[in-house]
């Protein structure tokens, strides 16, 4: 039990499976953004009194929409935040079978994680990890954070 531990720690992702997490993952962001629009895009052209959507009436220029405009943001860091100090990976990870972890093992914590997702900026930053020895992106070297291969569970006979 010891092993698997320690190989938890020590066996980096691959970068195939950083990339089929981060489609999932974009997949579930493109929803998040597309579900807020739906719902909420009525109601904030009732707030602002706005009968006609061209661009000549200036609607996209008041406080109030750009405040609007960042809640979508605000979400998807929710999302990423959440999901990697609650249970160390996103729903994309978890398909691929990846964890976010701090460098010793331990539990990515809520700073760590916001920086990460926040500098992350679209997942570019894993597109080096192939590249370096320890197989980390420049947001998980910055955030002392990488992210792991969970050992494959072992098939009933």
């Amino acid at each position: 039990m010891a092993q698997n531990a320690q190989s938890l720690i020590t066996s980096p992702a691959p970068i195939t499976k950083k990339l089929g997490a981060w489609l999932y993952d974009i997949l579930i962001s493109v929803a998040i953004w597309f579900l807020w629009g739906l719902f909420t895009f009525p109601l904030i052209r009732w707030m602002l009194g706005v009968n006609d959507m061209s661009a000549e009436t200036g609607w996209q220029d008041t406080m109030t929409y750009q405040v609007y405009s960042l809640f979508p943001t605000l979400l998807l860091l929710l999302y990423f935040v959440g999901s990697h100090v609650r249970y160390g990976q996103t729903v994309g990870m978890s398909a691929w079978k990846i964890m976010v972890v701090q460098d010793d093992g331990k539990p990515v914590t809520f700073g760590p994680a916001l920086f990460r997702a926040i500098i992350s900026v679209l997942g570019i930053g894993m597109l080096m990890s192939p590249f370096t020895k320890k197989r980390l992106g420049w947001h998980d070297m910055l955030t002392k954070t990488r992210v792991v291969a969970l050992p494959e569970k072992e098939k009933k006979k």
